[in-house]
């Protein structure tokens, strides 16, 4: 492969206030990176943009360190080590070429017929706090109401599938009626309720008329309010996403401590690096339901790495549908 004299790369400029802004990111060149002893160069080819970046912003994130104006923003890739051609999944960060190393590259593996992006959404660490949410925290059994919030995006929508694999009812919270035709055209879900929608918490309860026995929150305060309302006994609840703590906007969300006591709930703070023992079992478990056609994909993809901004900030306000996948480069 012969490399080019030099390279883009995306770096923050400033600090977000609010949801993040495409001139919170500044485009740089830069001379392509030298490995040094240990490191292999590599090509990025599909960028996975994930809602913990955010956290990375402000020092939050508990698997990543803090990021400063000027630094390169971090995001895992599917890449091709140049010089062999081999695929592997890398911490690339949002740039075309990357100097990694080569202890920390995964060879790309999926089933057959299940295409290479998988492994950053459904096969990777959306996939991941999808299945352990639903195995080993809700924990759905047949004829359980399960609602899951952000429910067509990368979580939300193998958790869903998951969900309804085990016999639960599915019901899908999303944002907008495109989104609640996806969640039930596509991904299955028994019904879907648009909370953009005036009467949307009339429509959640009708949609639930025994209760809600699991709940995966990913949403807004008001969400977490409304859901909570119709907890079950013995309801439990996982707490995976709070967009309005990330972005720090809003009220944060608070829980009610009385309704928790009547109904006897379990609330669990959910943070995926806790889950890093199941990833064998989910690999084969979702693997095989990918290859036989039985849990869908969907992705967002975005193309060419100027578009990662504007896809992020799509992300973090709830606009994508499915994984947000920036394609890099063509192969």
């Amino acid at each position: 492969m012969t490399l080019p004299a030099a390279q883009r790369r995306i770096v923050l400029a400033g600090r977000p206030s609010g949801v993040p802004r495409e001139d919170d990111f500044r485009m740089e060149t830069a001379e392509v990176p030298r490995p040094g002893p240990g490191e292999v160069l590599v090509r990025t080819v599909d960028l996975s943009l994930d809602p913990y970046v955010r956290g990375t912003l402000t020092g939050r994130d508990l698997g990543h360190p803090p990021i400063a104006p000027g630094d390169l923003v971090p995001g895992r890739a599917i890449a091709r080590v140049v010089d062999s051609g081999a695929w592997v999944v890398a911490e690339t960060g949002w740039q075309e070429y990357a100097a990694v190393p080569s202890a920390a590259l995964s060879p790309l593996s999926v089933p057959q017929g299940v295409p290479r992006t998988a492994v950053l959404g459904a096969l990777g660490t959306p996939g991941l706090t999808a299945y352990s949410t639903v195995t080993r925290m809700l924990r759905p059994a047949a004829g359980d109401t399960v609602v899951v919030s952000s429910a067509t995006g990368g979580v939300g929508g193998v958790a869903g599938q998951l969900a309804a694999l085990a016999g639960a009812r599915a019901v899908a919270i999303a944002g907008g009626p495109e989104k609640c035709r996806i969640a039930v055209e596509h991904f299955g879900y028994a019904a879907a309720v648009d909370r953009h929608d005036p009467r949307w918490t009339e429509a959640l309860a009708a949609a639930c008329p025994d209760g809600v026995d699991g709940y995966l929150h990913m949403g807004g305060g008001a969400v977490l309010d409304a859901v909570m309302a119709l907890v079950a006994p013995g309801g439990r609840v996982v707490l995976c996403g709070l967009p309005e703590n990330s972005n720090e906007v809003g009220t944060p969300a608070v829980l009610p401590a009385g309704l928790l006591m009547r109904t006897r709930a379990i609330v669990y703070g959910f943070v995926v690096y806790d889950h890093e023992d199941l990833r064998p079992r989910f690999l084969h478990e979702v693997g095989g339901l990918l290859a036989e056609g039985r849990l869908r994909l969907l992705e967002d993809v975005h193309e060419g790495l100027e578009s990662a901004p504007a896809a992020f900030r799509g992300l973090m306000s709830g606009a994508n549908l499915g994984k947000t996948v920036v394609r890099v480069a063509h192969e």
